[in-house]
This record gives C-alpha cells, sequence and structure tokens, in this order.
C-alpha cells in the first residue's frame, strides 16, 4: 500500500487554515528578535497557534489514513481511522486515466491522477489522488498500451497555429468572467485589500476616458464595459492557449492516447470502446472556411468545468475525413436523410426575429425619456444587436444544414446550440432515449423536434427542431 504525497496534509487544511494564517504572518512581521518580545507574542496567539496545530493535525491524520495500490486488476483505495471504507475500480472499467504534472507541484516532486468509469459522477473524477512522482509508474504500467505493430496512424502533433485558432475562436467572454469570478471569490479579503491598494477601479475609470478621448462618440462608461469584455475574452483564450499548446494525440484500435499543456501538462489514456460518441464542433466563421474541431465524448476526459474535451484542434476538410476513421472504425459523414424543409425557417429565426423587434424600439423610446444618457444607449443598444444579429446568422445556417441520417447501426446528428453547429457520430447503441415532441402550431404543419439523448456522464441530448414528422417516423423504423 501507498500514501499520497506529503502535500495532501496542507491540500486537507488549506480550506480551514488560510483564514487564521493573516492574524499570525500579520503579528509575525511586528515581531522583533527579543526573548520578551517572542514570550509576549506566544501570550498573545497561543489559541490561533493550537487551532492551526488541530487543523494541520487532523490533515495529517486523513492523509495517514488513505492510502491506495494498483493491482493486477484494479485501483484500490482505503481511507477512514473508525470506519474503514474501501473503494476499487477494476482496470476493464476504467474508461480514462489522467496524468497531470502541475508547474507548482514540480519542485515538490508531486503530481494528479485521475481515473474514471462510465457509472462514476459527471462533476468530477471518481478518483483523484496527489501522488509522488516516482509512484506515476503504478499507474503508467496498468494502463493499455500503444500497439505499435497495429498502428492505424502515428503520431500527430497539433502545429502551434491550429492551436492559436482553436483557442481564439472557441474562447468566450462567459468562460473568463466565470474563471475571473471564481478567482476573486477564492481570495476573499484578500481581493479588497488588492483593490483598494493598486486602486483598480480608479485604473479602470482613467482606462476608459483615455480610450474615450481616442474613439470619438464614445461615452466612457461604454469604453469601460468594452475593455472589460475585451479582457475576459482575452482571459478566456489565454486560458485555453495554456490548456491545449504542445498538443499530440496518438491512436491504434484500442487506444487514444492525448497529450497537451504548456503550464500544466496532462496525459489522457482513453479506450475506443467506452467513447460514446464523436463531435465535430465549428463556429460560423469555422464553417464558412470549412475548418474543424473533433471532441470526443468520454467519462474522465473534459469533465471540469470550462474545459473543451477536444480530440484535434483545428482540421481541414480533407484531413477531418482522413482522420474520422483512425477514430471510429469505418467512420464518415453520411449526406442527411432527413432535414428541416425551408418552409419551416420561421422555427429557426423567431427568437433573434423577436429579440430586434424588442431592442429597436425599446432603444428608441428610452433615448426619448432619458436623453442625457442617450449615447450609453445608443451603445447598449448597438452591443445587443451584435449577438442577435449574429445568432439570426447562424440560425440561418442551422436551417439549411441541420439533419440527420442513419446507416449500418451508426447514426449522424447535426444540429446547433447557441453559437456552436454540432456534428455528433455515435453508434445507435449509444443512444439511450428517443422522444418526438409537437407544439401545437407544428401540428397543423406536420412538424415535429426530434430529441435523442446518449448514454453519457452529462446526459448529452440533441436536439432537432422542425422535421417533417412522416420522414422521421420512416427513418425511426429502419433502425
Amino acid at each position: 500500500m501507498h500514501r499520497e504525497h506529503p502535500l495532501r496534509i496542507i491540500r486537507s487544511s488549506i480550506q480551514n487554515i488560510w483564514l487564521l494564517l493573516f492574524p499570525i504572518l500579520r503579528s509575525l512581521l511586528t515581531l522583533r528578535t527579543s526573548p520578551e518580545e517572542l514570550a509576549r507574542w506566544l501570550h498573545g496567539s497561543w489559541f490561533d497557534i493550537l487551532i492551526l496545530l488541530l487543523i494541520l493535525g487532523s490533515g495529517w491524520l486523513r492523509w495517514y489514513c488513505r492510502r491506495f495500490s494498483v493491482r493486477c486488476n484494479a485501483i484500490c483505495m482505503e481511507e477512514g481511522l473508525i470506519f474503514r471504507r474501501i473503494r476499487c475500480f477494476p482496470l476493464e472499467r476504467i474508461s480514462a486515466v489522467t496524468l497531470e504534472y502541475p508547474l507548482w507541484l514540480k519542485p515538490f516532486g508531486g503530481m494528479y491522477v485521475c481515473a474514471d468509469t462510465d457509472g462514476g459522477s459527471r462533476k468530477r473524477h471518481d478518483l483523484r489522488l496527489l501522488i509522488r512522482s516516482e509512484d506515476a509508474p503504478l499507474f503508467r504500467s496498468p494502463c493499455p498500451k500503444l500497439r505499435y505493430a497495429n498502428r492505424i496512424c502515428g503520431s500527430i502533433q497539433v502545429h502551434p497555429w491550429r492551436v492559436i485558432v482553436f483557442s481564439a475562436v472557441f474562447s468566450s467572454s462567459l468562460s473568463g468572467a466565470l474563471y475571473a469570478a471564481a478567482f476573486w471569490f477564492q481570495g476573499g479579503r484578500i481581493t479588497g485589500s488588492l483593490i483598494s491598494e493598486f486602486a483598480l477601479v480608479e485604473q479602470l475609470g482613467a482606462a476608459s476616458r483615455e480610450a474615450a478621448k481616442h474613439l470619438q462618440g464614445i461615452p466612457p462608461a461604454a469604453a469601460a464595459i468594452a475593455i472589460i469584455i475585451l479582457s475576459l475574452w482575452v482571459l478566456s483564450f489565454v486560458n485555453h492557449l495554456l490548456r491545449y499548446g504542445k498538443f499530440t494525440m496518438q491512436t491504434d484500435k484500442s487506444l487514444l492516447f492525448i497529450r497537451s499543456g504548456i503550464l500544466v501538462k496532462r496525459s489522457f489514456w482513453l479506450k475506443h470502446g467506452n467513447i460514446n460518441f464523436l463531435d465535430i464542433r465549428q463556429s460560423l466563421p469555422t464553417k464558412l472556411c470549412r475548418l474543424y474541431s473533433i471532441a470526443v465524448s468520454c467519462a474522465g476526459y473534459g469533465c471540469q468545468r470550462g474545459t473543451i474535451p477536444v480530440c484535434l484542434p483545428i482540421l481541414t476538410e480533407q484531413e477531418m475525413h482522413t482522420l474520422l476513421p483512425l477514430l471510429f472504425r469505418h467512420a464518415a459523414l453520411p449526406n442527411n436523410q432527413v432535414k428541416a424543409p425551408l418552409t419551416a425557417w420561421w422555427g429557426f429565426v423567431w427568437a433573434p426575429l423577436t429579440g430586434l423587434a424588442a431592442v429597436l424600439p425599446a432603444a428608441y423610446l428610452l433615448g426619448g425619456i432619458f436623453p442625457k444618457i442617450g449615447d450609453l444607449i445608443g451603445f447598449l443598444r448597438l452591443m445587443l444587436l451584435i449577438p442577435i444579429g449574429w445568432k439570426l446568422l447562424v440560425q440561418l445556417a442551422a436551417l439549411l444544414t441541420n439533419g440527420i441520417a442513419a446507416e449500418d447501426h451508426r447514426i449522424c446528428v447535426r444540429y446547433c446550440r447557441g453559437f456552436v453547429f454540432h456534428t455528433v457520430l455515435a453508434d445507435t447503441s449509444r443512444i439511450v432515449r428517443i422522444s418526438l415532441t409537437q407544439f401545437p402550431w407544428q401540428r397543423w404543419f406536420g412538424k415535429c423536434n426530434l430529441v435523442i439523448a446518449f448514454r453519457t456522464e452529462r446526459g448529452e441530448r440533441c436536439v432537432l427542431k422542425n422535421l417533417d414528422l412522416q420522414k422521421v417516423q420512416e427513418l425511426l423504423k429502419e433502425w
């Protein structure tokens, strides 16, 4: 049996210990080196030190009672002092193994290892251990090996410019905002002192006024909003670039091996038999340029919030057709057998058109009621019209491309979610539920919505809107 890295003691105690560290460190900074001052400091801080030692002691006890072993057929985990709990993960049931090498753990010789199965939690890894680097071979040895004699393709190393394009296309201000919010909230009291010390609010105001001077007709408040949005996008872009930099992929008939990361290096072992489906993703610009990004749905890969389970970041159309059979045996992209007719255009564009119809008169009325802030209202109107107009273009493209095809126990579903186009390739055995829904107005025209749910941790669903009901029923009868 092996124990985790001793840093696990700190990791187990950090959520309670950091509140005590600040008053202790503050008193240490004012401490003088005389024996009298040291005795006075101990007399005033003995209770804080006692609580600190108790927290560290409980963390040490949890670390000491937490042990793991890698046997020939399973990974076992034991924990608990009075009530012992033993968890075993059969190697044949593990769908993905992840090795992480964070930069901050390298000086201490530590790393993370994660293991997942199809029956685990969708929000976190089934098993996550902080281990010593010398214990890594324990987990590498039972992992499936790439069989070079039967290899289908060699190692594919993604060019850096493709990773940059992928990061730029699939970065979003929302994910950057969530990342920044998590950072500030975790900082707690520290963020307040940083804001006051560095005068971030004043600096943002000064930057906004400076930007407004060079951009005629734009008020400082509008410039501040633009700066915030651009900063959040850059933050998300950098996050994607660091995560998916130095991306390489290897595959054979049974294993998919992926390595990526600049600051935090990650290695993934995925079993082909546990891959639920392939997800070919495109945004509107990459769709027009015929560029593709291939993601895989596999338990344990890309399960962290804000991550994309990317398999190959950016591919041309020819490269994508060449590499698909390597990831999914005999995989191809058939033409749609059932798709929405052009007469169903209103079902695709009603939401953005309604948004346009609401924003334009509302901005006009507010501009007449509050003329002093007319510039700001005009800017906000523009900021709302840009995503609404972009969504309108996306929905028009979805009207022309959405559809479904099925042959040889394989299914190909093309649909749009948000601003991203998805093409899902899967075996029909991975489908757990198919449902047809109809709104009252769809019954009048013989239309329906087709919802296909796959067997995944997150319960992935594909929603195809405004299909011809009779054609869908005929296609389902053939399965």
